[in-house]
């Protein structure tokens, strides 16, 4: 069984999301017969608009908050969260709860960080709360295991160190986390043998948890290479007007590659990244089966390896840059797939885009019935709907109005067919053919 199971999320203050919006993963837990397998797959539909690729973000944002020291400290982080926290409240939260069996038994943890952009145009951190409690039955009370508020540590359990964990976190909690400020000495018996302090046990869960949540953001809603730019440009004074800018297929591969489109990766780690793009080989073959192998171009740089991927037809060779939008969205992809089927808990904003219907339906049905991990994606698509409707808490729905609904069979109705005809609560679509007469140049006869 996988270490860690998200059971839901809650979000507020990312991007449009202005009111809470909460998904849950799984039906309520009443006793002890939960079943992760039940649950693999979650897939979110919404308006354009409705706040899909905020969720995927505020994922993306946790993952790195938690576990990195400097994530707050890069001007550049800075300003992308700038842009990302709603305009009009500039502060919100990103809560989850998710079930381990980090420490043998059943534990539910729940974990939230408050944020805010200060009068210094600075995000940072503006409150924490970590909690857990016993077995799987929502009948059990939380335990605090840490809170912090305004930069300052308010709770730690055992109390006994307290005084020393305030000392330790004194003016970092703005802008670290308190997992990422944890002495890696104190965690070395954690590590060694899972033994010694109950909190650091809880504390090692909440971070490794953190390491299990990966995302994955279409290059256009990934704002990294537009701020770069921006700064960029802000430094170009006196500069030629013709400043070289990389071309945007390079762009949609930097989320993935460095700048230089090329892979980096020490050469110890080599047998391993071949062992990856073979698989990955397999993977694109069931796309596009004239594939023939996925070339590794390898060039020395001291200890370092630069790596290219050059794709083989029977007749021709290309770089993978040059290959179709839907297939490098797939190579894309496949990194966070092989971490969903190996147990992490992958978020995907526009699974389905440049795939095509067939192919993105197998996908889907593949990951829920032997996956070992958790998959969750947004969607404009209505096939997967067919694939998920008998699978439990597998179809919500997010309205403009940031309300959440999760799809339950009612009668013969179908969730593909609901969702259309505008039977989903809060997610009306209004919409005429007509509606567009006058739209597209001059008026029609």
């Amino acid at each position: 069984m996988e270490r860690f199971f998200l059971l839901s999320l809650e979000v507020k203050g990312i991007k449009n999301i202005r009111n809470p919006v909460i998904f849950s993963f799984h039906k309520k837990i009443s006793d002890n017969n939960f079943n992760p397998d039940e649950y693999r797959v979650k897939a979110i539909y919404g308006e354009n608009g409705s706040g899909k690729t905020a969720i995927v973000t505020a994922v993306k944002i946790l993952q790195r908050l938690i576990p990195e020291r400097n994530y707050l400290n890069n001007s550049l982080t800075q300003e992308m969260l700038r842009e990302t926290v709603n305009k009009k409240d500039r502060r919100g939260y990103i809560q989850v709860e998710f079930y381990s069996r980090f420490i043998s038994q059943p534990t539910i943890y729940r974990y939230r960080v408050d944020f805010e952009i200060q009068d210094d145009e600075e995000f940072c951190i503006s409150g924490e709360k970590y909690e857990w409690k016993a077995g799987r039955s929502s009948r059990n009370s939380y335990h605090t295991i840490y809170e912090t508020n305004n930069g300052v540590l308010q709770a730690f359990s055992p109390e006994d160190l307290f005084d020393r964990w305030k000392s330790i976190t004194q003016n970092l909690l703005n802008r670290r986390s308190l997992v990422s400020i944890i002495p890696e000495d104190d965690f070395k018996p954690v590590l060694s043998s899972k033994r010694g302090n109950a909190s650091f046990l809880h504390l090692l869960a909440l971070l490794m948890f953190s390491f299990s949540l990966n995302t994955y953001i279409d290059g256009e809603d990934d704002h990294r290479q537009t701020i770069y730019y921006r700064k960029l440009m802000e430094k170009a004074e006196g500069l030629p007007d013709s400043l070289p800018i990389p071309s945007s297929f390079l762009l949609d591969a930097w989320a993935l590659q460095g700048a230089d489109g090329l892979i980096s990766l020490p050469k110890e780690m080599f047998s391993l990244f071949q062992e990856r793009v073979i698989r990955l080989e397999s993977f694109i073959k069931l796309f596009k089966p004239d594939l023939q192998k996925i070339e590794i171009d390898s060039r020395e740089y001291g200890s370092t390896l630069k790596c290219r991927l050059n794709m083989r037809y029977e007749d021709f060779l290309i770089d993978w840059e040059f290959e179709s939008r839907g297939i490098k969205k797939l190579m894309n992809l496949y990194p966070v797939l092989e971490e969903a089927n190996e147990g992490g808990i992958v978020f995907i904003d526009e699974l389905d885009s440049n795939i095509n219907d067939v192919y993105l339906d197998k996908l889907i049905e593949y990951f829920t019935n032997y996956g070992k991990g958790q998959l969750c994606f947004t969607a404009h698509n209505l096939s997967p709907m067919q694939v998920l409707k008998d699978s439990k808490a597998a179809i919500s729905f997010i309205s403009s109005v940031n309300t959440v609904h999760t799809w339950a069979r009612n009668g013969n109705q179908s969730p593909e067919n609901a969702y259309r005809n505008g039977f989903i609560e809060d997610s009306p679509f209004n919409i005429q053919a007509s509606d567009f007469i006058g739209i597209f140049g001059a008026e029609n006869d």
